[in-house]
């Protein structure tokens, strides 16, 4: 995944009707939009089931690898520091497949699915905590040019185009990309992640580097 400030972006961090769905999913809480990631998927088989990429107190994306805040969440070990963020789902997508599948009852229980066409409408969820995926794009066997994480995809000339090393592994018209936006907000409750520092907050609930490996090592 690739990060980056977009001139315009903060049209969509402060949608009016992201925001407003963030307060019902919270009860009526004020919230305070926090991020958007924008994905771009080209026909490929079924994604992989998983969660979002969870935030605790003390211990953000900003602070730590991604995986290593995937293992605090799996491990259940930091619930206490959770933070709870409303996400908003939508996707621009017509074509064959893109479905949003998704387990609102846990993993064990039957899977659910919105379908396209999709625009003009969002899902909103907990999904740190709900187990989803992407469903095949395109045809039902499609699959992935050869390509390593390194690849990336492109606009160029009015089409995609998958690029590693200087080579353009594959070109996709506009109408076989799925364009999915994922919007984040927490309840303006919560402390901003810049203000977690030393006698900001409690100890008790502020998550320190030593303490996240303490609690690790202590389940040993």
């Amino acid at each position: 995944m690739v990060s980056r400030s977009w001139a315009g972006a903060e049209n969509i961090l402060h949608n009016p009707r992201f925001i407003d769905a963030a307060r019902t999913f919270f009860g009526g809480s004020s919230v305070r939009p926090t991020f958007v990631v924008v994905n771009v998927n080209a026909p490929m088989p079924a994604g992989l089931t998983h969660v979002d990429v969870p935030t605790f107190s003390g211990a953000t994306r900003d602070q730590y690898p991604l995986a290593f805040l995937m293992c605090m969440g799996q491990s259940a070990l930091f619930e206490n520091w959770r933070v709870i963020q409303a996400g908003a789902v939508a996707w621009l997508y017509d074509g064959p497949g893109g479905n949003f599948e998704y387990w609102p009852d846990g993993h064990e229980r039957p899977m659910r699915t919105e379908c396209p066409p999709f625009r003009n409408v969002a899902l909103m969820s907990d999904n740190d905590q709900i187990y989803h995926r992407i469903g095949h794009v395109g045809a039902p066997d499609a699959r992935p040019p050869r390509m390593t994480s390194a690849a990336e995809i492109h606009w160029s000339g009015g089409a995609w185009e998958i690029v590693e090393n200087g080579e353009t592994r594959a070109t996709y018209p506009p109408t076989a990309i799925r364009l999915s936006l994922v919007w984040k907000a927490i309840r303006d409750s919560e402390p901003q992640s810049e203000l977690l520092d030393s006698g900001s907050r409690n100890d008790y609930f502020h998550l320190r580097s030593k303490k996240t490996k303490d609690r690790f090592q202590n389940t040993r």
